[in-house]
């Protein structure tokens, strides 16, 4: 009832912006699902299959700083549609191709796609707010509406090509299907979106700059040059951090409906509702997550999610029954996604307002990095007919960031629990 309240109280643009979530959220779930057993069906390896995914994620890291840029020229409501057709694009060409060259390129639309709406979502949704508060509210939203369609969209994908698909070519019209919904939610999006308003940001820009006087050059160029040479330290510390984080991400779940379909045999019905109830999991786990550093300080919330994720990754990579490994991967993504949301919140809370989008591009790339080295071997293994290994390899690089955190990070840059607490209790959002 609160939160239903809460959502009546938002500007008209972010209403507008949660209500076409749906939308995204339901064509994700269905093309994140089918995308793998499609390239399957047409006769793809493993080994090619980790080629596009890997390739796929290096477009998104190399073109991720260019078009946040470029967002500030063009206006982020334009590449956000501009980014949802590119992805139907990408759905279409992946229908109808039928070589690995192809698919390739598919890939490479679909990641552009991505890519633009990944880096213009989240910042046109703020902008839609009037305050801090309204932010990390629509954001609360904003995940909870994509995660719990993007189970809708994962339900779907399993039952419906039971009805549509008539002939041999793999998921060909449940891609196509999945290509329209991501057209609509286009028009939708460019027809309801307000549009952004620009003339007063600038306004209040050259108001900033008539106020500022020119002081004494050469004492600001020494703090100036110091002040830059530690804030590239602290990127590329919290770079390196994100390299780690996106390896172990990508060494699972890129590839997580080939795992349960073929390691257990299950059908496509079956890996549809599995990965709906493990969506419901990433939902309550982003629910609880803000509020476990207030909880236990930063030092033993790490230490319990980080110990917890690597046990759970260990357990899983045993040959255990179906069920029991079903409900432990149902675990592992509530208990996950806590420990991906609080990196990325805490990461994002430990720099100024000014350098976050230099340190949001920079993260983008390392981890586009890690998680292409990472979706690669991960091929590798899985051309094996090995299912179990990848577990393994997530479990040790997990174990690689905490050592990371505690000896690199949380020294320099999160020694007091309590200041932590008191400087960014209300900055702590679900963003992963």
């Amino acid at each position: 009832m609160i939160q239903s309240l809460r959502f009546l109280t938002l500007p008209s643009g972010v209403k507008r912006f949660l209500a076409t979530e749906s939308l995204y959220g339901l064509s994700i779930g269905m093309f994140t699902l089918i995308l793998n057993l499609h390239l399957i069906e047409m006769g793809m390896t493993e080994r090619q299959i980790g080629l596009i995914i890997s390739m796929g994620i290096l477009v998104m890291g190399i073109f991720a700083i260019p078009v946040s840029i470029l967002a500030k020229k063009t206006g982020r409501k334009k590449l956000l549609v501009t980014g949802i057709t590119s992805i139907a694009i990408g759905c279409s060409i992946f229908a109808f191709a039928e070589g690995f060259a192809f698919f390739f390129l598919a890939q490479f639309v679909v990641s552009i796609g991505l890519t633009l709406v990944e880096t213009t979502e989240i910042q046109l949704l703020f902008h839609y707010s009037r305050s801090k508060r309204e932010e990390t509210q629509a954001y609360s939203f904003l995940f909870a509406v994509f995660t719990a369609f993007t189970g809708v969209g994962t339900l779907i994908g399993g039952f419906l090509p039971n009805w549509i698909e008539l002939s041999e070519r793999g998921y060909q019209n449940t891609l196509l299907a999945t290509s329209i919904l991501f057209l609509l939610l286009a028009f939708t999006r460019g027809g309801l979106l307000p549009t952004e308003k620009r003339e007063k940001a600038v306004a209040l820009e050259d108001k900033d700059d008539q106020r500022i006087k020119v002081p004494e050059r050469k004492p600001i160029r020494k703090t100036k040059g110091k002040h830059t040479s530690d804030l590239q330290q602290k990127l590329l510390f919290f770079a390196v951090f994100a390299l780690i984080t996106g390896g172990a991400v990508s060494c699972l779940q890129p590839y997580l409906n080939l795992f349960i379909k073929f390691r257990f045999d299950f059908s496509n019905e079956a890996v549809s509702m599995l990965l709906a109830l493990n969506g419901l999991a990433l939902f309550i786990g982003s629910v609880f997550s803000p509020a476990l550093i207030d909880r236990f300080g930063v030092k033993k919330t790490f230490l319990y999610i980080y110990m917890v994720n690597i046990l759970l990754c260990f357990l899983l990579f045993f040959n255990i029954h179906p069920y029991f490994f079903s409900t432990l991967l149902l675990v592992r993504g509530g208990v996950f996604t806590i420990l991906t949301n609080l990196v990325d919140s805490l990461s994002m809370s430990s720099f100024k307002d000014e350098e976050r989008d230099l340190y949001a591009g920079m993260r983008a790339v390392f981890r586009s990095i890690g998680s292409a080295l990472a979706a690669f071997l991960v091929g590798l293994i899985l051309a094996g007919k090995n299912y179990t290994l990848p577990f393994i390899l997530s479990g040790l690089l997990l174990l690689l960031g905490y050592a990371y955190f505690i000896y690199v990070i949380r020294p320099k840059f999160f020694e007091v629990d309590q200041d932590f607490r008191v400087n960014t209790k209300d900055s702590i959002t679900n963003e992963c």
